[in-house]
């Protein structure tokens, strides 16, 4: 867990089962805790994880960085015939995939409704 002054540490959980990673992220994704998630997306590379699904449902900010990151995996995974599922993103993140193109490069899936 990263610990940044007086805002949202970001936090991430990992639960790997046969088909696929589940990667839980909450709390702030930008410049200064973008790399966090890249290591742990990395890990998964390592272990040579194919299919990844991203919850961002508790992420409370994300910037440019932590997008960067999301297209990194995204085209590492196209490149191993593989998979990145966004899950749930809140409306805020939604919205910097909506103005930067990437909904229709991304795989996003709503959080269904009775969430």
């Amino acid at each position: 867990m990263m610990h940044t002054n007086g805002r949202d540490p970001l936090e991430i959980e990992v639960q790997n089962s046969e088909e696929r990673a589940l990667v839980t992220v909450s709390g702030e994704l930008d410049a200064s805790t973008a790399s966090f998630l890249y290591d742990k997306l990395s890990d998964l590379e390592v272990q040579d994880t194919r299919n990844v699904v991203l919850d961002l449902a508790q992420v409370t900010f994300m910037d440019s960085t932590g997008l960067a990151v999301i297209v990194t995996e995204h085209k590492r995974l196209r490149h191993a015939d593989g998979t990145l599922t966004i899950f749930s993103p809140p409306s805020s993140v939604r919205r910097l995939f909506e103005i930067t193109g990437l909904t229709t490069i991304l795989d996003i899936v709503p959080a269904t409704e009775e969430r």
